[in-house]
């Protein structure tokens, strides 16, 4: 029997989206950015993708989207369109954002001569009380998660909004919704997003990803790939298929968290059950439903992993890019969590696939790994 609970890495792709994508491919060969007719019927169709995804994500028409090749991509593009909109000031960030986002900010921070501010995080994460000393009418950017990709902290944006009017008027809110877009409601309007991304690989689609932007920024976000080619050309199969999944994803959200809810549920209860002895990071409440992050002292989470890596388990001990480092992880570190238990975490995320008997086994087969540790 083979589980998989790495889906916050990358949700595996269901047949049914598979053959989407096969279908795609025959149907429309052609090159968007060409001339011909088969370029101008890809045209045709992307863009009617694209207001799919963006009436779907964000529920208004006042939203551009530009199709990439992967979720690292989007935030390269956003964060340079960011940089290039406001041009000179101060980004703001924090020590718990993915590195794609963490390296992009730096590189076009460093390129466009803006400076970084990154403000301390606490044993809740990063909220209003840690960003508001940072904030004032220098600040251009916050570059900030959405949902953390490694504990499942969920940031209020609307908060954090409502902050930046007050505190930060003119900057620019981009918000890394990589684990969210699809997953859980993005208050778009209400936060005010100015750049989001979405990538196919965190809903099952076998590729694709995407930046979108208030509608004040397209000529900008779009010229990275129209005239200076800083962004790839998405497949225009990966785009069509990954259109397709974030409506149905949508639709089906208040369903698919529940089950969502009832697997985290399912598997604390487990392991309890099974006498694991284990602390969560982050209340449940605080957190997305799709990704459950606890400790496990004095057990080291990596050595677990590759424990249940024999009995055909997929976990991980933190987020897919930084999984195992020299120090642990550097969002517990920043969190204030000691040294030993930065090597004692383990991530366990699911999808709509994902059963509650899936989460005993992981369970049982857990406290198995922990007793012949």
């Amino acid at each position: 029997m083979e589980i998989y609970l790495d889906n916050a890495a990358a949700v595996p792709c269901a047949p049914r989206t598979a053959e989407r994508f096969a279908s795609f491919l025959k149907e429309f060969p052609g090159n968007q950015e060409s001339m011909g007719y088969h370029g101008n019927s890809v045209r045709r169709v992307l863009e009617q993708a694209s207001e799919k995804v963006v009436r779907a994500l964000a529920g208004t028409s006042e939203v551009s989207l530009l199709w990439v090749n992967s979720g690292t991509e989007a935030l390269i593009a956003g964060v340079e369109a960011a940089c290039r909109v406001r041009g000179k000031g101060t980004i703001v960030t924090t020590p718990l954002e993915h590195p794609a986002l963490d390296r992009a900010v730096r590189r076009s921070a460093e390129r466009h001569s803006l400076s970084v501010e990154v403000c301390p995080a606490s044993r809740q994460g990063v909220g209003p009380e840690q960003l508001e000393p940072l904030l004032n009418r220098n600040t251009a950017i916050l570059a900030i998660h959405h949902v953390q990709g490694e504990t499942g902290a969920v940031t209020d944006l609307k908060a954090i909004r409502e902050l930046l009017d007050r505190k930060a008027p003119r900057a620019l809110l981009l918000a890394d919704t990589m684990q969210s877009a699809g997953k859980l409601p993005l208050p778009w309007r209400d936060a005010r997003i100015d750049f989001g991304v979405l990538s196919g690989q965190k809903i099952g689609v076998p590729g694709g990803a995407a930046v979108f932007c208030a509608r004040e920024h397209a000529k900008v976000l779009f010229s990275l790939r129209s005239t200076e080619h800083l962004a790839g050309r998405c497949v225009p199969a990966a785009a069509l298929t990954l259109a397709d999944c974030v409506a149905e994803a949508v639709a089906d959200m208040p369903g698919n968290i529940r089950h969502a809810g009832r697997l985290k549920e399912t598997l604390f209860g487990e392991l309890v059950r099974n006498s694991v002895p284990f602390r969560k990071t982050v209340p449940d409440e605080a957190a997305s439903p799709y990704i459950s992050h606890f400790l496990v002292p004095p057990w080291q989470g990596a050595i677990l992993t590759r424990a249940l890596y024999e009995h055909r388990i997929s976990v991980a001990p933190g987020s897919a890019c930084e999984s195992e480092t020299p120090g642990g992880s550097r969002v517990l570190k920043a969190m204030g969590f000691s040294g030993k238990e930065r090597f004692c975490a383990l991530r366990v995320s699911t999808w709509l696939e994902n059963t509650p008997e899936e989460l005993a086994v992981f369970a049982r087969t857990l406290a198995e790994c922990i007793a012949r540790y």
